[in-house]
């Protein structure tokens, strides 16, 4: 197993499948984002962590049984004070084999250890004329 530079040591089993929860952020909808989040971590996965954040969004890391639909309405489950109005954009990808980011990215350290190695380009004929 690759050293993982997390520090967590589980193992996903076969039921168990990661999520990238990516969701639209601004200065408005703060509150709504952070409730997201705790709701995530007390709801579908009490180590899932934001990968990143910057002023247009954030993406949630998350390993779960559950269904992309689960954790949708598990997240989404917020105060009635805050409300949904201010969600701009919502979206939960599952992390398979394939994946590219930059080199010696946060991002690529956890997909190498979580995931394993992407996907090699296979050779291709050159599309000369």
């Amino acid at each position: 197993m690759a050293e993982n530079p997390f520090g967590d040591d589980t193992e996903t089993t076969d039921d168990t499948r990661r999520y990238m929860v990516l969701i639209a952020a601004s200065q408005e909808n703060l509150a709504l984002v952070q409730q997201i989040h705790k709701n995530i971590q007390n709801e579908v996965d009490k180590k899932a962590f934001a990968i990143w954040v910057d002023s247009r969004g954030i993406g949630i890391v998350v390993e779960t049984g559950l269904v992309a639909s689960e954790i949708q309405k598990a997240a989404l489950a917020v105060d009635a004070k805050i409300g949904l109005g201010n969600l701009r954009g919502f979206l939960i990808v599952e992390i398979g084999a394939d994946w590219a980011t930059h080199k010696d990215a946060k991002t690529e350290h956890w997909m190498a250890s979580h995931v394993g190695n992407p996907r090699p380009a296979p050779p291709r004929k050159s599309r000369r004329r």
